[in-house]
């Protein structure tokens, strides 16, 4: 499996490269994505930038770790806490200034999170939703926001307040926390292979589309910072075996389970992670006539799966029972991979109108039918091979080299998007994706004979979200937390350039 895993991780890191050597995407304001050639010159830049701030950050590391005295540590510790207080500002700055509205699925689960706290079923459930059905149909159909909404219901319970923008400031301290919780993973590393710090913080403090999606009130932010830490937690509890950290990693997936149904990638994830950590030293308990310790080991990924499914089960059959849902009326998951493998008005694999709204006005009828066109669907497909590729190339460069991963889409205010902000943040991000992905590569392949559980970890997250998002409904936004898990992998020091900037140092100082 760990072969299997490492290829498909070195696999997929080239696909999501060369895609965006070759290719820009761009979402238009009525969200139709367009897909274009880079320019010689337009990659010239990318690649110069890129290389700038792998080297820039290089040196600042080594001249930070060359003295281990006590006044370099603090300098060090301050310059962290600097860092997170300027990216907390400009999140802060940015949710207080740009204000784009907030409609469509956001609304309809903050106002079912606002009848949950106030218990009035006539103040919300009668409006009309942006799929022309009122809030009760709506949650009828889409029952997996019933957990989200609960989350948001606490909250509001936790602070005495209900109005909807108030949703932003969890994701500001979401956006925060993520940074930090990256850095840990990046010390959980560090117990293998040396990490480069600076670079870290530089590749998360300069990501923007994350702080810019902060005025996106979902369930994106909060639940990616969630798994993020149950990743750390995870790592600690294998780390010193502590029943504790299980415990927490498991509370913090279950949160983020409840808030984005597509952790599962996490969960599956974790679990293959604590499998190949019963099988890593499994010949030895055997040897040693210890299987009692890996009858433990499987109890405990039982237990770590119980906690994170059964809950959101309880909450959204509570509701259901409460609010007297039809289940039968609830939307069929199959749509989605119908219009994963569909051209669309907006890009190959997206959300396609005449697919999604017959699934969501005719569940039972979808149900029946999709399956057969489905069938035939991957018919045409394995018939024209060309056509096939020509799709997925399009489908996939529409996700991975759509560079601001519809943060200036959706921060748009009055109808327009910040057009003079657009350019340089699908400039900067093309070119930090690009170095993520590079450093990534070279990372693999320089330990190939030594990758250790924890990084094969993060890559069996990369791999899970590429393939799932194969598979399933496109949107650039869904692709963030498998660039951001990649942030660590590529921040390991790549050995064969330390020399020649250590050199550059020392003939500087000479």
């Amino acid at each position: 499996m760990k072969k299997i895993i490492y290829y498909l991780g070195i696999l997929f890191l080239i696909i999501v490269l060369i895609l965006n050597i070759v290719f820009t995407a761009k979402i238009e304001p009525s969200e139709h994505v367009i897909i274009s050639f880079n320019s010689i010159i337009y990659l010239i830049g990318v690649v110069s930038l890129g290389f700038f701030i792998f080297f820039i950050s290089k040196i600042i590391d080594i001249k930070l770790s060359k003295e281990s005295d006590k006044s370099n540590k603090n300098i060090k510790k301050y310059l962290l806490i600097a860092i997170v207080l300027a990216y907390f500002l400009f999140t802060i700055l940015w949710v207080g200034f740009i204000r784009p509205g907030i409609g469509a699925d956001q609304i309809h689960v903050a106002n079912l999170a606002q009848t949950m706290n106030r218990g009035n079923l006539e103040e919300f459930f009668p409006n009309v939703t942006y799929a022309g059905i009122s809030l009760w149909e709506y949650v009828e159909r889409y029952t997996q926001q019933i957990t989200l909404a609960f989350i948001y219901m606490i909250f509001f319970k936790i602070i005495h307040f209900d109005a909807v923008s108030i949703l932003r400031g969890p994701n500001v301290l979401s956006a925060v926390f993520i940074v930090w919780g990256l850095y840990k993973i990046g010390d959980q590393l560090s117990k293998s292979y040396k990490i480069n710090k600076v670079l870290l913080l530089v590749f998360i403090t300069t990501f923007v589309a994350l702080p810019m999606l902060t005025t996106f009130v979902y369930g994106d932010i909060p639940g990616l910072c969630f798994c993020i830490w149950s990743v750390y937690f995870i790592m600690k509890f294998i780390e010193l075996k502590k029943i504790r950290y299980i415990l927490i990693s498991s509370l913090f997936m279950m949160i983020a389970y409840m808030m984005r149904m597509n952790s599962l990638i996490f969960v599956i994830a974790t679990v293959i992670y604590l499998i190949l950590n019963v099988f890593k030293d499994i010949k030895q308990k055997i040897k040693d006539k210890q299987i009692k310790d890996i009858w433990i080991s499987i109890a405990i990924i039982c237990m770590y799966l119980l906690i994170i499914m059964v809950p959101p089960r309880v909450i959204t059959n509570y509701y259901i029972n409460k609010y007297n849902f039809d289940k039968t009326k609830s939307y069929p998951t199959i749509s989605w991979i119908y219009l994963a493998m569909e051209e669309g008005p907006r890009a190959n694999g997206w959300y396609n109108g005449k697919i999604g709204e017959y699934g969501l006005h005719n569940p039972e009828k979808a149900r029946e039918e999709y399956p057969e066109k489905i069938k035939e669907r991957i018919n045409y497909l394995i018939k024209n091979p060309g056509y096939t590729i020509d799709f997925y190339v399009k489908k996939i460069a529409s996700m991975w080299s759509e560079n601001t991963y519809s943060s200036v889409w959706y921060n748009l205010v009055d109808g327009k998007n910040i057009q003079d902000l657009e350019k340089p943040i699908e400039f900067y991000q093309k070119a930090l994706i690009m170095t993520i992905t590079t450093c990534s590569l070279i990372v693999l392949i320089q330990n190939r004979k030594k990758i250790s559980l924890e990084l094969l970890f993060l890559i069996t997250i990369f791999v899970g979200g590429f393939s799932f998002h194969i598979l399933w409904e496109a949107k650039s936004r869904y692709i963030i937390p498998y660039i951001v898990i990649l942030m660590p992998v590529a921040s390991i020091t790549i050995e064969n350039i330390k020399f020649n900037i250590k050199n550059i140092l020392n003939n500087k100082e000479k």
